[in-house]
Order: structure tokens, then sequence, then C-alpha cells
């Protein structure tokens, strides 16, 4: 429960400012749309630059301070971008926010997956915690959109970033009381810890198997995020109000996923192969039904079945590759994983619009099918490995 609350209240921190992001930096601001693509690409360079070195910093000093550090960064800058509205300030605001982001994002999923091994917890009780914890964020989206429209619509946009900072404060406070000290490697420096991290996933068959996945999930991940919105406005011609439907449908299938995963592959010594069968077909098939049928029903179907895969892919590779990691350099290799993402996100990023100018927002969905198929036969190799 404590893991719960802790989780709840950083999801909050890290989402309510999420439906007013862009319009804040661009309107409230008054960025230019390139300046506005200035700041996210340095926070992703920021990302890719330091997340390697936070895993190594959670894994040395424990993963709770480390996890109360990047809070208290990350609410700083919120408090920061609210408070001055000025490019020359946001900027380095917002590298000090993905600053955060990087001590945040490798530690709370290692403190889980090492409190769970130090506990003895079964794959089932495991994968039952975990499912239940996506439900839960999953609620808690549908709450994001109408508390950030009631905080705009009383007080303004730049109140969203200030109770932003404070819930980044009130998560940090949490950690530190409620949350155990976990750890690494104590005995070793941060340079070691990342090198020998590094040199784990080299010479892991597996764990490169499941980075390259990762890194090729990617494009369907970030695909997906840059074109449904304008397919379902410039395709089927829905109207931009519909949006907010169409998300909390998105919301709802992510907390069915979380109870479907305690169903598949229930009883099953080994259960995370069903995960991956499941949510790979369910992806693959609502792409296929996005590049091949443009009727309106066909296209909410095809967005349920993408969330509802989505969801259950996500948590399926987070429980695989923790079984994996050696909890020495849990936080290291998480951290590695992001950092490696990050980069293939940027790059990806900066092609996408030529990708959707060439093949048009339907022909973009079928260029992303062999990605699933490419995928399911990277994870019957990682299974086959796994079962020998």
């Amino acid at each position: 429960m404590k893991m719960i609350l802790v989780s709840v209240v950083i999801f909050y921190s890290r989402n309510i400012i999420t439906p007013v992001l862009t319009v804040y930096f661009k309107d409230a601001l008054g960025l230019s749309y390139s300046q506005v693509g200035y700041l996210y690409s340095l926070y992703l360079l920021v990302m890719f630059a330091t997340d390697v070195f936070t895993g190594g910093i959670a894994d040395r000093y424990g993963r709770r301070k480390t996890l109360a550090i990047g809070l208290l960064l990350y609410g700083l800058s919120m408090a920061l971008i609210g408070a001055f509205r000025n490019f020359f300030v946001c900027a380095p605001a917002y590298a000090l926010a993905a600053l955060g982001s990087s001590f945040i994002s490798g530690t709370l999923q290692a403190w889980y997956f090492t409190e769970v091994k130090t506990r003895g917890l079964e794959r089932n009780e495991t994968k039952k915690a975990y499912g239940l914890l996506r439900s839960i964020n999953s609620a808690n989206s549908l709450l994001i959109g109408i508390i950030t429209a009631t905080i705009v619509a009383l007080t303004g946009m730049r109140s969203v970033f200030y109770a932003a900072a404070v819930l980044n404060f009130l998560g940090a406070l949490l950690a530190v009381l409620l949350l155990n000290e976990n750890y690494g490697d104590k005995g070793k420096s941060i340079l070691s810890i990342v090198r020998e991290g590094i040199s784990f996933i080299i010479h892991t068959h597996i764990l490169r198997y499941l980075f390259i996945a990762d890194m090729l999930f990617t494009l369907p991940h970030l695909h997906f995020i840059y074109v449904w919105q304008l397919y379902f406005t410039n395709v089927l011609n829905l109207k931009v109000e519909t949006l907010g439907l169409l998300y909390s449908l998105k919301s709802v299938m992510g907390i069915l996923a979380g109870f479907l995963i305690l169903w598949v592959g229930k009883g099953k010594k080994e259960s995370h192969a069903p995960l991956f069968r499941v949510s790979l077909s369910l992806m693959l098939l609502s792409y296929l039904l996005f590049a091949g049928m443009h009727a309106k029903i066909i296209g909410v179907l095809a967005l349920a079945l993408y969330s509802l895969g989505e969801t259950i892919y996500f948590t399926g590779y987070t429980l695989l590759i923790n079984d994996v990691i050696p909890n020495e350099y849990r936080s290291t290799i998480i951290s590695t994983r992001m950092s490696a993402s990050a980069l293939v996100g940027a790059l990806f990023y900066a092609l996408i619009g030529r990708l959707v100018n060439f093949s048009g927002l339907v022909g973009s969905f079928a260029l992303m099918i062999p990605v699933f198929a490419l995928l399911g036969l990277i994870y019957i190799w990682v299974f086959r490995m796994v079962s020998t």
C-alpha cells in the first residue's frame, strides 16, 4: 500500500501538466514553435546524457534517496516554469525537469522489484501487484484531464505548474517517510557500477535482445502517439471535441488491461510469454484495422485494441526484464534502457513527419506492421533462451 500511495502521488505530479504543457509554452509564455521544439529536444538530450549515471547513483547511494532528489528537482523546475514567463528561464528549468526525470526514471521500478525479491514473492504475486498498480494509474489518468481543466478554469494555467511542484515535493516527502531504502552495490564507485552494468547488458544474450526489442517497439509506440489524434480528426473527420472521449476510452482499456494481466497465463509456470502473445496480437490487429478499414466504429475498435495491447505489453516487458536484471545493477540497467529509448525516440521524432508526408496517415500505419512481426520473432527467440 505504501508503494501504491507513493506511485499515485508521483503519477499525478508528473502527468498533471501533460494536457496543457505545449499550449502553456506556446500561448501563455508566447514561445515560437521553434522554441517549443527546442525545449522538447533539450529535454530528451538531457535525459539521454544523464539517465545512465543517475541509475548508477541510485545503485550506489540508494533508490529511495535518489527518487526523492529527482522529485525535488522536478518540483523545483515546475515552480520555475510557472513563475517566469521567459524562454531563457524556461529552457534551463525544463532541462532541470529532465534531470529530475533521470533521477526518477530508473529508481521507483528498481526499488519495487528489489523489494519483491527481498520479500520472496512468487512470480504470479508480483504480476498481480504490478497489474493492480497499472490499473490504478490508468484509472487516475481518467481524472487528470478533469483536474487540470478545473485548475485552469479557476486559477489559470500557471497554477497547474505550481500544483505539479507541490505534488512533487509531497512525493519526495512520502518516499522518504514511507519507503524502505534499498541499494545495488554500495561497495563500488558510480563509474564502476555503470561500467559493469553496461558490460552485463552486452554479455547477457537475453538482455541484448530485450534492449533491441525495446528500441524497436519505440517506433510504433511513438508513431501511435504522433498520429492517432490526426487519424481520427483528418481521416475519420471526427470533431476535435471527441478526442477527450477517445482519450478516456484509452484509459478505460488501461484499467481493463490491468485485470486481464491477472488472468493471462494464470497458473502457468512461465507466465510472461502469454502476455507478449496477447499484447503483440492485439496491437498488430489494431494496426491492420487502422491501415485497412476507415469506418468510425472500426477506428474506435482499433484504438481500444491498441490501448489494451500496449498496456499489457509494457507490463510484460517490465516483469520480464526485471527477472533478468541482477539487483546490484538494477537502476543502472533500467536507466540505460531509458537512455537508449530516448535516443531512438529523438531520432524517430525527427523523421516521423517525413514518414507521414511520404505515406500519408493511413499508409504510415501499414509501414509499422512489419515491426510487430519482427518483435514477435524476437520474443519467440527470447523465450526459447529463457526456457533453456
